[in-house]
């Protein structure tokens, strides 16, 4: 390997009986390989050395199965953030734990890149979970049950009717299924959520800010409190303020509005945004 030693390690560790939280797995040092089981699964992790424009190789295996590798771009030209690898149990279609990778893509305010190694039909298949705001995602188990989703509030929110920090935004709810990421973000299961949520949303609107009443209302539709929101919201928004009023209906491959949308008011932009919303499920950002 012209020179280039590599550092190869071989670690077992035991699975959790029932996994409930996820187990953040650690990297090898640049350049170095480094192999880990976790019961019947196991993954390796191939670090090329910094100066390299080698990619990251991430493979893993399990007896019976076809393995899988995911690829990741790296560059010695930029500055890049390191994946973040971490053993998870969230797909009840198999019996194999998977392995969730998580990469900060830079930038303000964005974005985790999301992709799994999964089971599926007999070999490990890679599943795009989407980019999500933040810098990193880390599934939860958000039922108690032993399998973990991806909880997260909805991007869609930000930006949409007042600023990045003015307000929070409801959560959204991702299941993994035989290979797919479903939203279950409608399940009676995640209500409690939305009640721990509420009051901060609704303080947010009583202080004028249109992002927080949009977050309210949503929050309380779900919770079956849309006509009591929707009046709360009448009595407090920020009726000076335009940000949200423009919206496009179609654009172009290259982001350009072709059918720009120009509302009256707030309550009629939220009322279209909201719509939309509910027509976009399910989907994956």
């Amino acid at each position: 390997m012209r020179g280039k030693a590599f550092a190869i390690g071989i670690l077992l560790l035991a699975l959790p009986a029932q996994a409930q939280t996820a187990q953040k797995i650690p990297l090898p040092r640049a350049p170095g390989q480094q192999s880990l089981q976790f019961g019947a699964a196991g993954i390796t992790i191939v670090m090329p050395a910094p100066e390299s424009a080698a990619p990251i190789l991430i493979t893993a295996a399990a007896p019976g199965t076809k393995p899988g590798t995911l690829s990741l771009d790296h560059r010695p030209d930029v500055r890049e953030f390191l994946p973040s690898i971490s053993l998870v149990e969230m797909d009840p279609a198999n019996s194999t734990p998977e392995f969730f990778v998580s990469r900060y893509s830079g930038g303000a305010h964005c974005c985790a890149e999301i992709q799994i190694l999964d089971v599926v039909g007999g070999q490990w298949r890679i599943v795009d979970g989407g980019s999500w705001d933040g810098e990193e995602i880390i599934p939860e188990d958000a039922e108690g049950d032993g399998e973990q989703e991806i909880v997260h509030g909805d991007d869609r929110f930000l930006y949409r009717f007042s600023c990045y920090a003015c307000a929070g935004a409801p959560i959204r709810v991702f299941k993994l299924v035989e290979g797919a990421l479903v939203d279950v973000t409608m399940s009676p299961l995640y209500r409690p959520r939305d009640e721990r949520d509420l009051p901060n949303f609704q303080q947010g609107c009583a202080n004028h800010d249109n992002g927080a009443c949009a977050s309210y209302v949503a929050a309380a539709t779900r919770l079956g409190r849309r006509d009591e929101a929707w009046k709360f919201m009448l009595d407090h928004y920020d009726r000076k303020s335009d940000w949200g009023l423009k919206d496009c209906a179609l654009d172009d491959d290259k982001g350009n509005c072709l059918a720009e949308i120009q509302y009256r008011s707030y309550p009629e932009a939220l009322t279209a945004f909201l719509a939309r919303l509910d027509a976009a499920r399910p989907g994956v950002p």
